[in-house]
């Protein structure tokens, strides 16, 4: 596999680099000097800091640990995806990059990575190994370009005491939709004049995955083989029409400002610890902070509910996603890199790993150690539902952000009752088609080029 600078476009150096991206290539992360013998040196970008950034340089101590012919040094940074671009472009790129696994389209397509297949293969990293609905994820146009780091499917997480003190089973938390929103009612607490003092469940918070709710009504956000943006969709309408009743039933406005004041998610005085929300939607890194600030805390955890309609087959839904690694283009030694990415992905790793973030593991079969000592005490719920055939995940596009970005728009644009459902919705399909459209001639005009 060629180690070569990548022929990115040059438009994408131009249009990508303003003064201080051109600085970050020139003067950007290169660490000081270590004596590591003759060892070839490999630069590893990551996004992660905190407990996160230390689990990963724990498993990086011990590769290094491991063998005296390659030195992995780590690097953690903020607004890695774009950095890491502007690096590549710039032909001085890291070795090894950790992303976010939406970020694997606009990448691929961009020719700033390196596919994996051969690698893989070579090093044993082979899908049956891995949990089945997250293989699509590392993946592009049916080639591998990333192996995972870590994955975290998303439930709901319940506070039991509320339940309990409202006259509710805390051992049944809410399977449909239908049973969530009567739930929720009971839950809620407003103030003589209305303002709202606490909520059962409200879609705007935390307002992490906005685009989601047509899933849990049986639907989906893009057809890959046609192309096609379902923004529009029967399922996704209903979806924001579910939005749209619950803040009819809060007074949007009313709902918006109650939610103002809640408190950084990684804080105290995060809404759900501070029994503000009764029931939130989120993933198993919350056990983390409820760990850090609240381990008193009675909760528990379900696969978020599902409409009526689609109900019953005992298969739970919910969003997967996952942190990627892959080997840029330019990277100067591809082989030595996957040298290091198949070093964490073994077992012992992915568990560590995993259990430092509070995350569920994305290997089929963990052994039972790994729930024993896990720090959350329910990640089972998240393995099921990452397991599930329901499990969905971001749609895989270049065009995604433009995609969430529109669908969030117009969740605020229902939420607020400025528009309608199908309104709102149509309006994403309208214009993320045009994007697609658009990406997708200028790739037959490239594959037509080169034959």
């Amino acid at each position: 596999m060629s180690n070569s600078v990548p022929e990115i476009s040059r438009r994408v150096a131009l249009g990508t680099m303003a003064t201080a991206g051109l600085a970050f290539v020139a003067f950007g992360p290169r660490g000081t000097p270590e004596q590591v013998g003759n060892r070839l040196v490999l630069e590893y970008w990551e996004k992660w800091t905190g407990h996160e950034a230390a689990a990963m340089q724990r498993i990086i101590d011990a590769f290094n640990d491991s063998q005296d012919r390659i030195y992995v040094r780590f690097f953690s940074m903020s607004g890695i995806d774009q950095k890491s671009m502007i690096a590549i472009a710039g032909g001085k790129p890291p070795d090894i990059i950790g992303l976010w696994n939406f970020n694997i389209p606009a990448y691929a397509e961009s020719g700033a990575i390196e596919p994996l297949d051969e690698l893989a293969e070579a090093a044993g990293i082979r899908r049956d190994r891995y949990v089945e609905s997250l293989w699509p994820l590392l993946t592009h146009r049916g080639r591998l370009y990333s192996a995972v780091s870590t994955c975290g499917s998303v439930a709901m997480f319940y506070n039991r005491s509320i339940l309990r003190d409202a006259g509710l089973d805390p051992e049944r938390p809410p399977r449909t939709i239908e049973e969530l929103d009567d739930m929720s009612e009971r839950l809620t607490i407003r103030e003589g004049d209305g303002r709202l003092r606490r909520v059962g469940f409200m879609q705007s918070h935390p307002g992490w995955w906005l685009w989601q709710w047509g899933y849990h009504f049986g639907g989906n956000l893009l057809d890959q083989e046609a192309n096609e943006v379902l923004a529009d969709s029967a399922e996704n309408v209903a979806g924001y029409e579910w939005v749209a009743r619950t803040a009819e039933r809060f007074g949007g406005r009313n709902a918006e400002t109650f939610r103002s004041g809640f408190g950084a998610y990684s804080s105290p005085q995060n809404a759900f610890l501070e029994g503000r929300v009764a029931m939130v939607q989120q993933g198993p890194w919350l056990a983390n902070v409820i760990d850090a600030f609240r381990p008193d805390m009675d909760y528990a955890v379900a696969p978020f509910p599902v409409a009526e309609s689609v109900y019953g087959d005992g298969s739970p839904a919910g969003l997967l996603d996952a942190d990627v690694l892959v080997i840029p283009k330019g990277a100067k030694d591809p082989e030595a890199s996957m040298e290091f990415i198949a070093f964490v992905q073994r077992e012992e790793h992915i568990a560590s790993l995993s259990a430092a973030h509070c995350k569920n593991a994305p290997l089929r079969d963990m052994p039972e150690s790994f729930y024993a000592n896990h720090k959350h005490r329910f990640v089972r719920v998240h393995d099921a539902i990452a397991n599930s055939p329901r499990a969905y995940h971001f749609p895989r596009t270049r065009a995604w952000p433009q995609y969430q970005d529109a669908m969030h728009t117009a969740f605020y644009s229902v939420w607020s009752g400025r528009s309608s459902p199908l309104a709102a919705l149509e309006g994403v399909k309208e214009s993320v088609q045009a994007r697609l459209d658009d990406i997708e001639h200028k790739r037959s005009l490239r594959e037509g080029v080169g034959t």
